[in-house]
């Protein structure tokens, strides 16, 4: 398909790959662009002509192929203004790979900081950069548990660029990374030069570098100085090459660690709690300091201590004093590879290993009055409790301490209503209504979404056993419901005295019998008959046994 711009005659080749019209065609134009030379060229050679993702209609062959040639033309165009090299450093990570022998890197390491000398760990396929070596001993700690016993950390730079580099300006020497750091980070220099001095052989380079949607971190391993066609096994050590050991020049060994010796590219995979939680929310951040207290680890309360810490939080004590049961296993966080293990733990340890960001796991194989009753200042050092207990003689007792002790928490009481086609997320704090002032003598709440004329538990063959039928599906509704309102919370964005609902089809729950309650259309007269959620105020209730007046 020829096409002319400007005097220059371009040669447009269009593929039709094997799938399609359900693939798109392929446009290449080989004699004027290959992959590294101009932005937007993928590996093979192909135009990049539309974002990951973007979907088509199959069903018009022709406008796919007269498209993908319209784009193509239009790209080849840009690239006639200065501006479009920019696309390297929009797409950067589309251009710099690992070179042969290049590892990954995973990156631990705070974005938006200065340049800086950090630590580094080693594995046998992968290296490991944080801030400094007591965060990344956590976070292996997390992650490995009892496998990073008497680890070797080491020091690496990391270089923060004012900007970053196109493919013409990737380091193949050290002498090319001095450059780089002298043109785009020349306050880096005496790191780098630190580095190469006390470096026994090889040592890494992690650099940052701004974009319009965020940093992009990117590695380089400056390695030893080589002699040029000697094999490996018999290379000799051209740093110490000429000098008696120890006796080499600071100036001689930084020229030859930062002179023509090969440089090797790495790959970073971010992994720090900012993007893994949260892609740079600047909401979530915030979430790192907080830490939360849960009361009950059980079907509510293990989705919703999973959520907040998949959320960020960076620190979540669990108290439970119940073992996980096989009949748990189908509505649980937990599974069955678990059971005969005590919730509270095995709870913390599949968040510790699954979320290692987290500052602190605690668990708690007891009952909460027992921990209050020998550790009460551990009550204080929260920023909120969270009770899914489910039991008015549990959360009623909660609530009492709450009112009687100045420096207790806010609280934040979950729970599902019979089926789980409703829940509810009530905040509470010192000031104002307690929660008491919404439920009746037994803990039943005053202003339920659906009610029942029948009993709605299932007994079992046992002794007073009994439990609510639902299932996980059900139950992710009032999951989510409630991990929402405690993050909001965290960030003070609801108040308290506040009452979050959500409720399923009324469909649903006429399927089991129920209807809305009375006391919820009296409320909200016009309440969604397909479902929904909103917010109530939580009234002091006239003559509470807890909270009112004598």
């Amino acid at each position: 398909m020829p096409f002319d711009h400007l005097d220059t005659r371009f040669d447009l080749r269009v593929v039709l790959p094997q799938g399609f019209p359900w693939q798109r065609p392929r446009v290449y134009c080989p004699e004027k662009f290959e992959f590294g030379e101009y932005p937007h060229i993928e590996k093979d050679g192909a135009f990049c002509l539309y974002p990951s993702g973007t979907e088509h209609d199959p069903k018009n062959p022709r406008g796919l192929v007269w498209d993908a040639i319209k784009e193509a033309t239009r790209l080849v165009v840009a690239s006639f203004d200065d501006a479009f090299l920019d696309g390297f450093t929009t797409e950067f990570a589309a251009y710099w790979g690992r070179s042969e022998g290049g590892i990954q890197l995973v990156s631990l390491l705070s974005p938006g900081g200065r340049s800086r000398a950090v630590t580094l760990w080693r594995s046998s396929s992968r290296c490991y950069l944080a801030d400094n070596e007591r965060s990344l001993k956590r976070w292996l700690r997390n992650r490995f548990a009892d496998d990073t016993e008497d680890l070797e950390f080491n020091t690496a730079t990391h270089v923060v660029l004012k900007r970053l580099i196109r493919p013409t300006e990737y380091p193949k020497s050290g002498a090319a990374v001095l450059r780089i750091v002298k043109s785009l980070a020349p306050g880096a220099v005496d790191l780098l030069l630190s580095a190469a001095e006390q470096a026994e052989r090889t040592f890494i380079v992690s650099f940052e570098g701004p974009t319009d949607d965020g940093p992009v971190f990117f590695a380089v391993e400056v390695k030893p100085p080589t002699r040029q066609g000697m094999p490996i096994e018999r290379q000799p050590d051209m740093l110490q090459k000429g000098f008696r050991p120890g006796r080499v020049p600071p100036h001689v060994r930084l020229q030859r660690q930062l002179g023509g010796n090969a440089v090797g590219r790495h790959d970073v995979l971010r992994a720090d709690a900012s993007w893994i939680h949260g892609r740079d929310n600047p909401k979530v951040s915030p979430l790192f300091a907080k830490r939360v207290l849960m009361i009950g680890a059980g079907s509510l309360g293990s989705e919703v201590a999973q959520l907040l810490a998949k959320s960020g939080i960076g620190a979540i004590s669990i108290i439970d004093p119940e073992i996980l049961d096989f009949a748990n296993v189908g509505r649980h966080a937990l599974g069955v590879s678990e059971v005969g293990s005590w919730k509270a733990k095995a709870l913390a340890e599949r968040l510790r290993r699954g979320y290692p960001h987290m500052r602190s796991l605690e668990h708690f194989e007891e009952q909460w009055q027992d921990l209050h009753d020998r550790q009460p200042d551990f009550f204080h050092n929260v920023d909120l409790i969270v009770s899914t207990a489910g039991s008015w003689l549990v959360e009623g007792r909660l609530n009492q301490v709450a009112r009687e002790d100045s420096n207790f928490p806010p609280v934040l009481y979950g729970w599902a209503e019979p089926f789980a086609v409703a829940g509810h997320a009530v905040l509470i704090n010192q000031n104002g209504p307690c929660l008491s002032c919404g439920m009746d003598q037994l803990g039943r709440a005053l202003r339920p979404v659906y009610e029942w004329d029948g009993d709605t538990t299932r007994k079992q063959a046992h002794c007073g056993v009994s439990f609510q039928p639902y299932g996980p599906i059900s139950l992710a509704g009032v999951s989510t419901l409630v991990a929402k309102t405690t993050a909001k919370a965290l960030l003070g964005e609801v108040e308290p005295g506040t009452e979050a609902v959500c409720w399923a089809s009324e469909a649903e729950a006429l399927e089991h019998e129920g209807r809305f309650s009375a006391s919820f259309l009296k409320e909200f007269p016009k309440a969604p008959r397909f479902g929904g959620s909103r917010t109530f105020q939580w009234r002091q209730k006239d003559g509470c046994s807890f909270c009112g007046e004598e």
